[in-house]
């Protein structure tokens, strides 16, 4: 799945990298001063910088926040540029009860998918846990909708298009 690498459980993503330096350069301040405007601790800002490492997905809906820019741009899934957020923020546990209604889709079915215990899904739900960056993208894929939408940043759930270099 796209140059997205898994080293240890951490993420890493060339793509990402480069979309978030291209937007912290359009940022009218200091590199020292980005972590700041951002949101985000230093030591988070360096392992972007220096390897692409992709932040939990909390952490990177803020940094799209502060860029105005959909996740899927930010991680390079899609060149469209194009975001409007939410008018009230949901969760994502919110967010996946309304696909599993409009789907009709069971925690069974979509655990099969991901090849992951139905439990993963209850602690999502009952937990409020937002599953990693993987499970997301699979996710995304199963609902045919943007990792915006899963995350809760906008009411629009159609899917972005993927960039074909993505996979």
């Amino acid at each position: 799945m796209t140059d997205m690498r898994a080293n240890s459980k951490i993420f890493t993503s060339a793509k990402f990298k480069e979309v978030f330096l291209s937007l912290a350069d359009e940022l009218d301040c200091k590199h020292s001063e980005v972590p700041a405007r951002l949101g985000i601790s230093y030591n988070i800002y360096f392992y972007i910088c220096e390897l692409g490492k992709l932040p939990r997905p909390q952490v990177l809906a803020r940094i799209a926040d502060a860029f105005g820019c959909s996740a899927d741009y930010l991680l390079g899934r899609t060149q469209v540029n194009c975001f409007v957020p939410a008018k009230t923020r949901r969760t994502f546990s919110e967010q996946l009860a309304a696909l599993k209604e409009k789907y009709g889709k069971t925690d069974y079915a979509i655990a099969a998918r991901l090849h992951v215990s139905t439990g993963y899904l209850t602690n999502w739900r009952k937990k409020n846990y937002t599953p990693s960056w993987e499970n997301l993208i699979v996710l995304s894929e199963i609902f045919d909708t943007s990792l915006d939408y899963l995350l809760g940043r906008t009411d629009d759930d159609a899917p972005y298009p993927v960039d074909p270099d993505w996979n």
